[in-house]
C-alpha cells in the first residue's frame, strides 16, 4: 500500500466512527434529557432500574468508540510508519502521534483528561437519577 491508500482507508473508517460518536453523543443527551425529566415529574423505582440500565449502556457504547477512535489514530500513524517513503505532513502525523505498534480498542480511555471526563458522566448521569424525586401517585 501506498500513503494515499492509507489515508482513504483510514479516512473512511474515522468517517464511520464520527457518524457513530454523534449518534452516542445524541444518546447520552437523551440520557441527561431523562434525568431533567426525572427531576420535574419524579421517577418511580422501576423508572429509576431501568434509567440507570440504558444510560450505563448509553456510556458504554460511547466508550467503546472513544477507544476505537484512538486505537484507529495510533493504528493509522503506525501503518504509515512503516512505509518506505512518507510525506513530511505524514512524517509529522507519524512523531506526533508516537505509535509504535498496532493497538486493540479499549473501553478505558488512554488519556488522564478523557478518564476523569467519562469518570464524571456516569456519576453525573447515576446520581441524577437516583436523586429524582418518587414520583407522585
Amino acid at each position: 500500500m501506498n500513503e494515499y491508500q492509507i489515508v482513504e482507508l483510514y479516512t473512511g473508517l474515522m468517517t464511520n466512527n464520527a457518524i457513530f460518536m454523534a449518534v452516542n453523543i445524541f444518546l447520552l443527551w437523551m440520557m441527561f434529557r431523562g434525568v431533567n425529566i426525572a427531576h420535574d415529574r419524579g421517577s418511580n423505582l422501576i423508572q429509576k432500574i431501568l434509567s440507570t440500565v440504558v444510560s450505563s449502556c448509553v456510556i458504554f457504547f460511547n466508550l467503546g468508540v472513544w477507544g476505537n477512535i484512538s486505537s484507529t489514530i495510533n493504528n493509522w500513524a503506525f501503518s504509515m510508519s512503516q512505509l518506505e517513503e512518507i510525506s513530511g505532513a505524514g512524517q509529522a502525523f507519524v512523531t506526533r502521534t508516537g505509535a509504535s505498534g498496532y493497538a486493540d480498542p479499549s473501553l478505558l480511555p488512554a488519556d488522564p483528561v478523557s478518564m476523569v471526563f467519562w469518570a464524571v458522566i456516569p456519576f453525573s448521569l447515576i446520581a441524577g437519577i437516583w436523586m429524582a424525586p418518587n414520583a407522585e401517585d
